[in-house]
């Protein structure tokens, strides 16, 4: 991931009707992981639906990690 410039990634929940979001710093994984390997890791901290859609955040300088909301690595 970081080969492509990315730092960070946003991660949506998979249930469409909640809209839970969060960003995320990307440090954590490897540089040879895909983002389509830890979408079915995530669990929804506020509807508890397994699964997410990832996606990378380009503008993590801009932006920065969100806090006070959570989602769990299962």
């Amino acid at each position: 991931m970081r080969t492509a410039g990315v730092r960070g990634v946003i991660v949506y929940c998979s249930d469409y009707q909640c809209s839970h979001s969060i960003a995320l710093i990307a440090d954590r994984w490897g540089d040879d992981l895909r983002l389509s390997d830890i979408e079915p890791r995530f669990l929804c901290t506020v509807c508890g639906k397994r699964g997410a859609d990832v996606r990378p955040n380009f503008n993590w300088s801009i932006t920065g990690p969100i806090g006070g909301m959570g989602y769990r690595l299962a």
